[in-house]
């Protein structure tokens, strides 16, 4: 589950690209420039896209320190705010939660500053999903919902897709697929005809991957060529990035192998799979290498070369083994399932077990994992419960003490009032007693 789940990580990133060796020369280029400029807002253009260049690298970090200073100094919001987030999506991708934690502060105040909303909602949803990924399903699932509101408040279009991103995000990571799904198709839904081509790129990777799980093949051709109508008209309008691209030409060459393969069509599976491979080298991501010799493995299977599926699948079982328990027993069981389909049960039977072995334990370990969470979130909302009441019995003496105070206020004013009122009174009248008296006299 780990594996796919990082590989819906992967696909929530917006896609930046690799650098190319024009790209280098690029930024060497932008280097010296930067070196005879003064400290102004041209200075700081140059910084971030030396930054743009180099991200992701040691330099990346080191300019995008340099970037906040020099920000901080002129009091530009809006490149200070863009040094937090490279600083965020640096850490992030070395599954620092803490240092994205403290940026991710740092850079509010400067995204509200300066409008950096699209920004800022990258920066959380990169946060959450490291919730996500860390299994803190709970956590992710309660930031997103708070995100989206935000994001509504806000009126982020942008915002809103990446929260219900997140959202399907943590639902899938704790096997809620429909609750998952759901929130995938609403964040499909609020994409425009407008949509900055890359955001409507990550949705569609998205969706191609949940529907490829749960084996809806009418979906998940449909999402497959819009996916390469997409990438298509980007990298038309876009030629540079190409290059950049390669890892989204692989996923979408690999997901149509799979369809086809799903749709026992395993010649043309074959062709997007040599195809696929004009996109792979020792950059591509770590998933999609597994992808890549997952979907060999099935289409070995399908033509009935098992021996051949199996040592494929070896090379996956190698590749997760360490860090990815749970997707370890998956391959397993495919595994199992090849030499089954071989009638080789000696073979299966051994494979199974193992593999239903790990998944047990990793489910317990999940569901005690999850249960902590509810538990711990029961209690914080529990705790913030409880003192709303006190707050509210307070507010409450408060106001029955400014109540009372008001009515002997009231009751001393009418005293004071209707004794004047007397005094008055008796003042009118002495004068026509006097008058009297004096006539009697």
């Amino acid at each position: 589950m780990k594996q796919v789940l990082l590989l819906f990580l992967l696909l929530c990133c917006a896609f930046t690209g690799k650098a190319s060796t024009e790209i280098v020369l690029e930024s060497d280029s932008l280097i010296k420039v930067l070196q005879t400029l003064p400290y102004d807002t041209t200075r700081l253009n140059v910084l971030n896209k030396i930054i743009r260049i180099e991200q992701n690298n040691q330099q990346c970090i080191q300019y995008s320190d340099v970037l906040m200073k020099e920000a901080l100094q002129l009091r530009n919001d809006r490149y200070a705010g863009l040094a937090a987030y490279y600083h965020i999506l640096y850490y992030y991708n070395r599954n620092n939660q803490d240092s994205v934690a403290k940026w991710l502060t740092i850079m509010e105040p400067h995204a509200r500053k300066s409008d950096l909303w699209n920004y800022f909602f990258d920066a959380k949803r990169f946060q959450i999903d490291l919730y996500t990924f860390n299994e803190q399903y709970e956590l992710a699932i309660n930031e997103s919902q708070k995100m989206q509101q935000q994001a509504s408040q806000r009126n982020s279009n942008r915002g809103s897709i990446a929260a219900y991103q997140c959202l399907s995000n943590a639902y899938i990571g704790s096997q809620r697929w429909d609750k998952g799904i759901e929130a995938l198709e609403t964040a499909y839904q609020l994409l425009t005809p407008t949509e900055n081509p890359v955001v409507r790129i990550s949705v569609l990777s998205q969706l191609v991957s949940v529907v490829k799980e749960k084996k809806d093949n009418k979906k998940l051709l449909k999402y497959l060529q819009e996916l390469e109508n997409t990438l298509h008209n980007h990298i038309s309008a876009n030629p540079s990035l190409k290059t950049g691209f390669a890892d989204v030409y692989l996923f979408n060459e690999l997901f149509y192998s799979y369809y086809y393969l799903n749709t026992h069509q395993p010649q043309q599976a074959y062709e997007h799979l040599v195809k696929s491979k004009e996109y792979l080298d020792e950059n591509t991501y770590f998933m999609y290498k597994v992808l890549y010799f997952d979907t060999f493995a099935k289409y070995h299977q399908a033509i009935g070369d098992y021996q051949q599926a199996s040592d494929y699948i070896d090379t996956t079982l190698t590749m997760l083994k360490k860090d990815f328990t749970s997707d370890y027993a998956e391959q397993l069981l495919e595994k199992a399932r090849i030499w089954k389909q071989a009638g080789q049960s000696g073979k299966a039977i051994p494979l199974y077990e193992q593999a239903l072995a790990i998944k047990d334990s990793t489910a317990t370990v999940l569901s005690n994992n999850q249960m902590a969470q509810i538990q711990s979130k029961y209690n914080i909302e529990k705790t913030e419960l409880e003192q709303k009441r006190e707050n509210n019995r307070i507010q409450l003496t408060y106001l029955i003490f400014i109540f009372v105070i008001l009515i002997l206020l009231f009751y001393l004013y009418g005293a004071t009032l209707y004794g004047t009122e007397s005094t008055q009174i008796r003042g009118k009248r002495n004068p026509e007693n006097n008058r009297k008296r004096a006539e009697d006299q």
